[in-house]
């Protein structure tokens, strides 16, 4: 679960953004690991109740890996904007357990669970 960015004001603009969710594996060079939600459409307040499963990866290089995960606003055909974001170390995790929480979202920076 992503925790809802109620702290975040609107957007410059004054609008409530549309937010998404994308997370990596990294280190990705390639982006493959890339998964996104679908848009909520103006909120500030959005929920996302997704599993991600990554089939075909070995546990042992799970738990060298970061997810990193960010939440920006879908702006069309401008640069989308960046809302939050948190790097969540997967050998802090039980990979053995499904993990369901809240996580803090920072700007540019690595988050803790």
């Amino acid at each position: 679960r992503v925790p809802p960015p109620s702290q975040q004001p609107p957007l410059q603009d004054g609008n409530d953004p549309d937010p998404y969710v994308k997370t990596y594996l990294l280190p990705d060079p390639q982006k493959t690991t890339k998964r996104k939600t679908k848009v909520a459409r103006k909120t500030c307040n959005p929920t996302y109740n997704e599993m991600l499963v990554y089939d075909g990866i070995p546990r042992g290089d799970l738990e060298q890996r970061e997810l990193r995960l960010s939440v920006l606003s879908e702006e069309g055909f401008w640069e989308n904007i960046l809302l939050g974001e948190v790097g969540i170390r997967l050998r802090d995790l039980d990979l053995a357990q499904e993990k369901m929480g809240w996580f803090a979202l920072g700007s540019r920076g690595h988050g803790t669970l």
